[in-house]
């Protein structure tokens, strides 16, 4: 009889993490999510106690954990565990995650780029099964991406092949938090959005509106809302948020051919239009070829993206496919 295998997962986002323990056959036992920001302990020491209270809890039911399994936002040297660099959340720069967490628990730890190990969680578990090439556009309140080739993930020499938010879409853009200027992060995420609503949006728009005309709290929630709703200043915002994206998806196509592309991140799973924005935009930038590589939307919850570490972990350390 096989010995039954069992993941720590943490997918660590700009706003919100998860952590939970999962099977190798997919199956998420337990889950919860937390703030990435909070005043007291550094994010490393907090998803440290946060994992050993799950950790804790899966040991009441006398089954052993296999490993842990970690995705974080930003450049990620996979072969020692360590954030070289999170833009979003400067408490991951330079932390050794893989250390500090394999000290803790005497486990076998990974280290991954989130998005990264989100499009193997798509490849085993998701949107992706049976795909050998294909990306993934994460658009949360950043932009990451995820690249598969063969049914492999492709990292780069660098650790840096899919940082897709840092592609330059407009050379005379604002600086970007990574010093560049014009990344596509800086349009096409959650926070790009928000931001170019608080610089352009009419007081006389429904999205400030929605805030009682207070811009510095105005999100990519309240202008898709109002786009929904049919204001003439959100859909500017849109329509132009959309160029950027099928611009940016019809770039990274015409390097990689992919034969799908996969859109996955918290917009995408508030906002699942999206996608039309994205295929449209797409075909417009695009070679004028008779189809398009499919679309599709990943139906992962937020507390289910721990499947993607959890899904490299499993490929990783050979336990996938079963033997």
């Amino acid at each position: 009889m096989k010995k039954p295998i069992y993941v720590l997962g943490i997918d660590i986002g700009a706003t919100h993490s998860s952590i939970g323990i999962v099977s190798q056959k997919g199956e998420v036992l337990s889950a919860k999510i937390i703030p990435s920001r909070a005043p007291g302990l550094k994010l490393p020491e907090r998803l440290l106690a946060e994992a050993e209270k799950e950790v804790e809890k899966f040991q009441k039911t006398r089954k052993k954990l296999t490993g842990i399994a970690i995705g974080s936002p930003g450049i990620v040297d996979f072969n020692n565990g360590v954030v070289i660099a999170a833009g979003n959340l400067p408490e991951l720069f330079g932390a050794p995650l893989g250390k500090i967490f394999q000290e803790k628990f005497n486990l076998p730890v990974i280290v991954e780029n989130d998005v990264n190990a989100l499009a193997m969680g798509e490849m085993l578990f998701g949107v992706a099964k049976g795909q050998k090439n294909f990306v993934v556009f994460a658009l949360g309140t950043d932009l990451g991406g995820g690249i598969v080739i063969d049914g492999k993930l492709y990292r780069g020499a660098h650790f840096i092949a899919s940082e897709f938010g840092h592609l330059t879409l407009d050379p005379e853009g604002r600086r970007c938090v990574c010093g560049g200027y014009g990344c596509a992060r800086e349009y096409v995420s959650g926070q790009g959005l928000a931001e170019k609503g608080r610089e352009a949006l009419s007081g006389d728009g429904l999205a400030l509106k929605l805030v009682n005309g207070e811009r510095e709290k105005l999100s990519a929630k309240e202008i898709f809302s109002a786009w929904k709703k049919g204001d003439i200043f959100a859909e500017k915002l849109i329509e132009e948020f959309g160029k950027r994206l099928g611009a940016l998806i019809a770039n990274v196509m015409k390097v990689l051919d992919p034969e799908l592309v996969v859109l996955a991140g918290e917009v995408c799973r508030q906002e699942p239009e999206i996608i039309n924005l994205a295929v449209r935009w797409t075909r417009h930038y695009y070679f004028p070829l008779p189809s398009l590589p499919e679309f599709r939307l990943s139906k992962f919850s937020k507390e289910e993206t721990i499947l993607g570490p959890i899904a490299l972990f499993l490929v990783e350390k050979g336990y996938f496919p079963e033997k």
